[in-house]
This record gives structure tokens, C-alpha cells and sequence, in this order.
């Protein structure tokens, strides 16, 4: 059995960034996927051990995912590293991670374990992203409720049976929706307080009470809104304290957005077709497909 392979999806990239970022995961991966959603670059397939799957389109994050998972699950890997095409983890932080995995599954079942995070150049502590803090066996790891897609560490076979990414969840909230479906097939989700992983969130952020609020392009308000109805009102895993945090911040992110951000006529008509295709019950990329060249 081959033991570890990283995936990286990939959407007009940075090529050289991208290119330095699979240098570094060759360092410890056996092979690298790139889960192409754009045409494929191969000027990235610099290396071998450098495989390409080509979706043709833009089909989401969660559903490259999936397909990259079944893919390398059929020629025998263990584990897979899962990243976006703008972050970085050394070896020496995989090393970490990577232990930490090993010794908690001898003890329990781990959907998944994720490194702390480095944003541009600021560590995001782990209480930024959940409540819920557990002590566990490895030294320096916490139980949470949810981690991000770059830098997940996962158990194949328990990533494929609690069902993989949701595909209804193109770009947000896939990750969080996975690690409560976990949760609630009673798998851990761990948290590494001693390994990081430098990670691009939005264009750029603000610190606003003493919290970072990351900024997007206008089309992730869509997202933003619907989906965030979503998870609150239809997703029965969500935790219900994350449940309550989610649906009072949406309207102050959404005020928040509009005052401070540019481009407010495109921001305002994709809260309103977030919110129908709420309604509607549209799901995946709903009304905004054709702007993201999706299917």
C-alpha cells in the first residue's frame, strides 16, 4: 500500500507560486495530484511524480476533491494531504502533523487532522475558528468542530466512508459541512496547535474588534449568503452553537461588506441571488455557473 499523496486543486493559478508550493509538498508526498478546474498547465507537470486530472471545467472544489479521493484510492494510498493552489506546508510541519495522526489513531477514529494557520504572516490562533477545544493524546493537538480544506491531513478510507466532500457545497462551507458530518458518525476532527501551514484567505483583511475579517472578490457573496442559509437552516450535522454564530454574523458581514468594499452593485445583486437561490433551493453554482465558467 502506497502511504500518502497531496491534492491540490487548481483554478488559474500563480505558476510559479503554484510551482515552488508542489516542490515543497514532493519533499514528503509520494505523488502530487493537481486537480485541474481551469485548463491544464503543463508547465506544472515538472516532476514524474506529478499527476494531472483534467475536469475540463470548473466543477468546485468539493467535487475535484472527490474525484481526486477515488482516484487515489484505487492505486492503493493511505492517506492524502489536501490543499488550495495558494498554500505552503514544509516538511517539518508535515512531520508534525503527520505523527500527531498517527499516534491519535491508535485511539480513536480521526475523520481528519488540519495545522494552525499562518496569514500573511500573522498566526491565526485556534479559537478564531471553533469553541470546542478537547484535550487528546498527542501533545499539542485539540478536538474541534471544523477545520479548512488546505493542509487537511485525511484517513482515505474514512474520508470516503463518512462521504466524502458535499458537492451541493462548491466552495464554501465544504470543509466545515465534512468535518460535522464527521462529528456525527462520531469521528474526531484535531487541530495541531504546533504545526502551520502559510494560507492566502481573500484578497486582503481588516482587523475589526480584535478580529481579522477577510475580504473577497465580489462573486463569493453569492456564496456567502446562500450557503450560509444553508448550513444554518438545512444542514442537520452543523453544531448548534456554530449554528447560531453563522446566522447573527451573516447580516453584520453583509452590512460590513457593502461599506467598506467597492464593486456594491455587483456585491448587492449576489446577496439577492444567493438569497432566491436559497429559496429555490439551487444548489452547487446555482445562478452564478456561467460567471465561473462552471457547470
Amino acid at each position: 500500500m502506497k502511504n500518502i499523496c497531496s491534492l491540490v486543486t487548481v483554478y488559474k493559478p500563480n505558476i510559479d507560486k503554484l510551482k515552488r508550493n508542489i516542490e515543497t509538498m514532493l519533499q514528503y508526498s509520494d505523488f502530487v495530484y493537481l486537480l485541474f478546474n481551469s485548463p491544464v498547465i503543463q508547465e506544472l507537470e515538472f516532476d514524474e511524480r506529478i499527476k494531472s486530472i483534467d475536469n475540463n471545467r470548473n466543477i468546485g472544489i468539493s467535487k475535484a476533491i472527490n474525484i481526486g479521493i477515488n482516484v487515489v484510492a484505487g492505486v492503493g494510498f493511505r492517506y492524502a494531504m489536501l490543499f488550495d493552489q495558494d498554500s505552503s506546508l514544509t516538511r517539518k510541519n508535515f512531520e508534525k502533523l503527520f505523527l500527531e495522526m498517527q499516534e491519535e489513531e491508535k485511539k480513536q477514529k480521526v475523520a481528519c487532522i488540519g495545522p494552525s494557520l499562518k496569514v500573511r504572516n500573522n498566526n491565526i490562533p485556534i479559537y478564531n475558528w471553533t469553541k470546542k477545544k478537547t484535550t487528546t493524546i498527542a501533545k499539542n493537538v485539540v478536538s474541534v468542530n471544523n477545520i479548512i480544506t488546505s493542509g487537511m491531513l485525511i484517513n482515505i478510507q474514512n474520508f470516503m466512508d463518512i462521504g466524502g466532500f458535499d458537492e451541493d457545497f462548491p466552495v464554501d462551507f465544504c470543509d466545515f459541512v465534512f468535518c460535522w458530518k464527521a462529528l456525527y458518525k462520531g469521528y474526531c476532527v484535531l487541530q495541531s496547535e504546533d504545526a502551520y501551514i502559510v494560507h492566502e484567505v481573500g484578497n486582503y483583511g481588516m482587523k475589526i474588534i480584535g478580529r481579522t475579517i477577510h475580504f473577497h472578490a465580489p462573486y463569493r457573496n453569492y456564496f456567502l449568503v446562500r450557503d450560509t442559509l444553508n448550513i444554518c437552516f438545512k444542514t442537520k450535522e452543523m453544531p448548534l452553537l456554530a449554528r447560531f454564530h453563522f446566522s447573527f454574523f451573516l447580516p453584520l458581514r453583509m452590512l460590513l461588506y457593502l461599506s467598506l468594499l467597492d464593486e456594491k452593485f455587483k456585491r448587492l445583486k449576489m446577496y439577492w441571488l444567493g438569497f432566491w437561490d436559497f429559496i429555490m433551493n439551487k444548489r452547487h453554482f446555482g445562478s452564478i455557473a456561467n460567471i465561473l465558467n462552471a457547470d
